[in-house]
This record gives C-alpha cells, sequence and structure tokens, in this order.
C-alpha cells in the first residue's frame, strides 16, 4: 500500500470516528421522537427501504449498514480505487433485496389484514356512541402490529388538536395505498357529515378489505416462480461480476481513472437491472385516491420540522 493509499485510509477513517463519536452523544443524551411529526423524507425513504425487507433483515438493519460500510472501506483500501470499494457495499447492502424479492407484497398484504382487523374494532368501540376521535384513541392500544405505529400517531395528533381531516390526510400518506384511501375517505366523510351508520361502514368496508387480502395473496402465490427465477438469475450475475472483477485479466482496465468511471456506469446499469427484476417479482399497491399532501402544507401541519 503506497502513501497515498494510507492518507485516504485514515482520512476516511478520522472522519467515520467524528461521526461515530456524534452519534454516540446523540444516544447517550436522548432523543425525543414526536409521534405527531411524520418522518423526514430522507428517513422516510430509509423507512421505505427497511420495510422492504423480511423482518430478521429489519432486526439488522444496522448491521447491514455497518458491514456495508466496512467492506466499502476495505475493498476501497486494498484495490486503491474508489468505484471498487463502492460496488462491493452496495453489493452487501442489496444482497438481502435480491434474495428477498417479494417480501414487500407480503408486507403489505399483512397491512391489509391488519387494516380490516381494526376496522372491525373501531366498528365495536363505535357502537358505544363515542365519536370518531375518541373511537380511534381508544383503539390505538390494540391495533394489530403491521399499522400499530401508524395508528398510534393518528391517535396523538387528534389529540394534540390537529384538525380531523389534516390528520386523516397524514395518515393516509403514511400507508400510501389505494385501498386504505377508502377508509381515509370514509373517515373524513364522517368527520364533516357526522351521520349515523359508521358501524355499519366500518364493517362492511373490513369485509370488502379482508376479501382484497384473500385475493392479494392467491396472486402472491402464482407469482412465486416469477421470483425463484428472479433470485436465481440475480445470484448467477452477482457470481460472475464478482468472479470477472477478481481475474485481473478482466478487470485489470477498470483500475485507471477511465475505467472508474466506465466501471460506475457498468455498476449503474447492473443496479438497475436487478431493480428491474425485482419490480417484475413484485406487485404495487393500489393506486391512490387521494392526492399526496405537498411538502409545504406538511411542515405547516407539523410546525415547521418534518
Amino acid at each position: 500500500m503506497n502513501t497515498s493509499q494510507l492518507a485516504l485510509v485514515a482520512a476516511l477513517c478520522a472522519v467515520v470516528a467524528v461521526l461515530a463519536v456524534f452519534a454516540a452523544v446523540r444516544e447517550a443524551r436522548g432523543r425525543v421522537v414526536d409521534p405527531t411529526k411524520p418522518a423526514s423524507r430522507m428517513t422516510g425513504r430509509i423507512q421505505r427501504a427497511r420495510a422492504g425487507l423480511p423482518e430478521n433483515w429489519q432486526r439488522r438493519w444496522r448491521h447491514l449498514v455497518t458491514a456495508a460500510g466496512i467492506v466499502t472501506l476495505v475493498v476501497w483500501a486494498w484495490t486503491g480505487w474508489p468505484v471498487h470499494g463502492l460496488l462491493a457495499g452496495a453489493a452487501v447492502l442489496g444482497l438481502p433485496y435480491v434474495l428477498n424479492p417479494g417480501t414487500a407484497a407480503g408486507l403489505r398484504i399483512e397491512r391489509l389484514e391488519a387494516l380490516g382487523q381494526w376496522l372491525n374494532h373501531l366498528a365495536g368501540i363505535h357502537q358505544a356512541g363515542i365519536s370518531l376521535p375518541q373511537t380511534i384513541s381508544a383503539s390505538a392500544k390494540a391495533a394489530p402490529g403491521p399499522i400499530a405505529p401508524n395508528v398510534q400517531a393518528l391517535s396523538d395528533r387528534l389529540r394534540a388538536g390537529m384538525e380531523a381531516q389534516d390528520a386523516f390526510a397524514l395518515f393516509a400518506d403514511e400507508l400510501a395505498d389505494g385501498v386504505s384511501d377508502h377508509v381515509v375517505l370514509l373517515f373524513q366523510s364522517h368527520a364533516v357529515y357526522k351521520g349515523p351508520g359508521l358501524s355499519d361502514a366500518l364493517e362492511a368496508l373490513a369485509v370488502t378489505i379482508h376479501q382484497q387480502a384473500a385475493d392479494a395473496r392467491d396472486i402472491e402465490a402464482d407469482r412465486a416462480t416469477v421470483r425463484k427465477s428472479s433470485r436465481m438469475v440475480s445470484v448467477v450475475i452477482c457470481v460472475v461480476v464478482i468472479g470477472c472483477m477478481l481475474n485481473d485479466a478482466w478487470s485489470g482496465w477498470y483500475q485507471t481513472p477511465a475505467g472508474q468511471l466506465v466501471l460506475a456506469g457498468l455498476g449503474g446499469a447492473f443496479a438497475y437491472t436487478l431493480r428491474w427484476l425485482r419490480k417484475i417479482a413484485r406487485s404495487e399497491p393500489d393506486p391512490r385516491l387521494i392526492d399526496p399532501l405537498p411538502a409545504s402544507t406538511v411542515l405547516a401541519l407539523t410546525g415547521g420540522s418534518r
């Protein structure tokens, strides 16, 4: 390893050390999360990426990100070329997604089933004659797991005095599914007109959502073959690429400035191909019925912080 490579590794280690100290101090001081405020845009993207993994991988998310960072630094230091390290780290981070292309669809089905159960629970509570916000607050502690954080956040916003229409709109944006938009439209309509029959409407909607969840499970069973093929193709491509990069006869040219640019482009195209294969193997949520709130509106509702 030459002097420039040692300097690069030292600089990267210093940056990582500073970030680690900052994170440790922040955790030691404690962070108070306001449940009435939605996550920032970047945090939301990370949460959606994390939600696309199986539960066991979600629990190991920090370990996965840490491992990807370490692999990036090690490969970068070993080869002396940054793109090699970045692609190696991206491979570590992307491997769980390649191996589990159908996780998002399964999680959506679980959310639909949980949404149907919650509506049945709401219908039972609302028969006692209390208002819809009170009904939601009473149901928050017993909300099914897949939607429990969203229901709790909705309850907290209503208790904090946020307008019901705005709180329901944020709830719809968090679930981001056309099926859940039906629920929110019912909530918003009742908040305006406050007519009778809400319990019956909730029960009827719960039956419809349970049927949609059952139909989605049948569709996902048919997609199992596509997912298996997608997984096999992705793994074979990854093995071939790794073999080529370990062979100096194939990868020697990429260890030049021009080769790094070409390798970055090829790596991006490869990642796009894997993303395309994953997209084929998964189903998308139903189209939204409610337009997402503009960022400025969300900032105004949450007091200028996302």
